[in-house]
């Protein structure tokens, strides 16, 4: 996808008080669609990142939209908390993956004084110490085994071999025994999921069209979803809230929406939006019935169970140069939240997902307390990590009903679908959302607005 078609339309979206003159200058109201005749109307089903940002383009068109949300609150799997620490802490997404990116464009351009870049370096769980990145790549002891591993992550895009798990794959290689644990922090759970539930074909399809960038980034201030709420303000102005969309029917000349309340609403197009989790439930009844390739992509894209977990210390329990903890066997993943964000609280965040993200789900929260403590004390030993704790805030992506889990990823049986399950049906019908993001930037926020993208100019050319 043209990035500088993107960049214009994403710039069209925000307000003109948000901008450099010389940037709203350079846009035109012709940009998403030059010559589109469409002045019908548009329901959008769920108000998460692609449903907000599909909204707004397409209101920037003139066009009568209306957003349905199920639940009581917009955003989806953006959602921050201010009461934990005293700053917005993320419980859905949080990073900015690259620069190369819609999402980095918006903050970057509304708020670049808030673009934190990754703070503090990777330490590394291994062999039952804290190791930095220097050792896992540079010590004889490990004879290249450590560097092996990072150059097979970086090589995902281009493999030549048939398919499996990624699991087998780093067997056979062979990635050693006690690599396996960082392999499935670096891959595995950084695409929300277990290395035995990942498929090679459908990795390296992701990997091969990613384009957005190595570099990440946090915000400085504020949370992901003030972003959204200062920059698109005229789409969630359009957002009706606790509308449980059950049925949709494209039979007749217009599309009806019918919700769990009874009420109907009728448009000329419907963007379906909702999380895959919520397709393949059967959550809403579609007429006619989508045809039978389509149920099957919905099928075949997965979507794992993922958890964030905010502690807080009152001190730090890690170096002052940790950013992150990478390879732990309970918790995947840790890193220093509040690292460069101008406050005197100290919160580690806990990134788990997949069969890890399972194995807490039955937990109390005082058993999921005591399980990371636990872990945090092996690799701190001379803290007290138990009694610097003073507090804990679990997120589990899971129990919320109207998602039911973390992300999409690249699963085995997914090679392929994603484009399957974005196609439009009888030219009324349309989908966006991470998961029917086929160009590599599945599970981002950017992909999710990139797909709201597509969606908008599919709609704009019925």
């Amino acid at each position: 996808m043209d990035r500088r078609i993107l960049l214009r339309n994403l710039l069209l979206g925000i307000p003109t008080s948000y901008l450099f003159p010389s940037m709203f200058s350079s846009c035109t109201k012709t940009d998403l669609l030059e010559g589109s005749d469409f002045k019908g109307s548009v329901i959008i089903v769920g108000a998460g990142a692609a449903g907000i940002y599909a909204a707004q383009l397409l209101k920037n068109r003139g066009i009568d939209v209306t957003v349905l949300e199920a639940s009581t609150r917009i955003g989806g799997r953006i959602l921050a908390d201010d009461s934990f620490a005293g700053i917005p802490l993320e419980l859905g997404a949080e990073e900015i993956h690259g620069k190369n990116s819609l999402f980095y464009d918006l903050v970057n351009f509304c708020f670049p004084d808030r673009l934190l870049p990754e703070q503090g370096e990777d330490a590394y769980w291994f062999e039952n110490q804290l190791r930095s990145e220097t050792f896992i790549l540079e010590n004889s002891d490990l004879q290249g085994a450590g560097q092996t591993l990072f150059q097979i992550n970086d090589s995902f895009g281009s493999y030549p071999g048939s398919d499996m798990t990624v699991l087998q794959y780093l067997t056979e290689f062979p990635v050693e025994d006690r690599f396996m644990e960082i392999a499935n922090a670096l891959i595995a759970n950084e695409y929300g999921t277990s290395l035995n539930r990942m498929g090679m074909f459908a990795l390296r399809e992701a990997e091969a069209q990613y384009s957005s960038g190595l570099d990440g980034f946090f915000l400085r201030e504020g949370s992901v979803w003030d972003i959204f709420e200062k920059a698109f303000p005229e789409a969630i102005d359009a957002v009706l809230l606790n509308q449980v969309v059950n049925k949709i029917d494209a039979t007749g000349l217009k599309v009806a929406v019918t919700t769990s309340g009874n009420q109907t609403y009728s448009a000329d197009r419907v963007l379906i939006t909702v999380p895959i989790t919520i397709l393949q439930e059967g959550f809403i009844t579609m007429l006619p019935a989508l045809p039978a390739d389509k149920l099957a992509a919905i099928q075949s894209i997965n979507m794992g169970n993922g958890m964030k977990i905010m502690l807080r210390f009152s001190s730090p329990i890690w170096t002052e140069e940790t950013g992150s903890i990478v390879g732990g066997v309970v918790i995947p993943e840790y890193w220093v939240t509040t690292k460069g964000k101008g406050t005197t609280a100290h919160v580690l965040t806990a990134f788990v997902m997949g069969e890890k993200a399972e194995a807490l789900n039955g937990l109390s929260e005082q058993q999921i307390r005591e399980a990371i403590l636990t872990e945090l004390q092996l690799m701190h030993p001379d803290e007290d990590v138990v009694g610097k704790c003073i507090g804990i805030l679990v997120k589990n992506w899971a129990d919320e009903p109207f998602i039911k889990g973390a992300y999409s990823f690249p699963n085995p049986e997914s090679t392929g679908q994603r484009e399957i399950l974005a196609r439009p049906e009888q030219g009324k019908i349309f989908f966006a959302g991470e998961a029917t993001n086929f160009n590599g930037h599945l599970a981002t926020v950017h992909g999710a607005m990139e797909s709201g993208f597509r969606a908008c100019k599919e709609i704009l050319e019925s």
